[in-house]
């Protein structure tokens, strides 16, 4: 795996799923939802227009198999995806995917309802459990 510069302390290196080419994907340390996840760019940028066309290309597949992966679990199934890249904080191009999920979803023995279905996702600061984003993670690496 490639160096995170994104974290270099590695706080977060448990959530790492899948490395591309172009793209790190990885289950965010702040389940807005259930299902969470983060698509780091490999390349020290911070603008979308700074892409290229095959890191474009790329990360249309990032998301269509973090999408697959989701849908294709009971578990997860969620009903809409939401993206969202901000870099306001973190000056790193990186795009969050949101699972929507139009009815609770239960979990690692936690009820999992999202409350803001059918609008803008609320935004969570505060860190899951290493636990949890371990068993998010293997749940999905069963379908990417």
């Amino acid at each position: 795996m490639n160096i995170r510069i994104w974290d270099p302390e590695e706080k977060y290196k448990d959530g790492f799923l899948k490395e591309y080419k172009h793209w790190i994907l990885e289950i965010s340390f702040r389940q807005h939802t259930l299902g969470c996840f983060i698509i780091f760019s490999k390349k020290e940028v911070e603008r979308i227009s700074e892409l290229t066309v095959e890191e474009f290309s790329e990360i249309r597949k990032v998301m269509h198999d973090m999408e697959r992966a989701l849908s294709s679990t009971k578990v997860f199934s969620p009903d809409r995806f939401n993206y969202l890249q901000l870099g306001n904080t973190l000056h790193h191009l990186h795009f969050h995917g949101i699972p929507r999920y139009e009815t609770n979803r239960n979990f690692f023995g936690i009820t999992w309802k999202d409350q803001t279905w059918g609008h803008p996702p609320e935004w969570s600061k505060k860190d899951v459990s290493r636990d949890l984003i371990i068993a998010i993670k293997s749940e999905l690496a069963k379908y990417i």
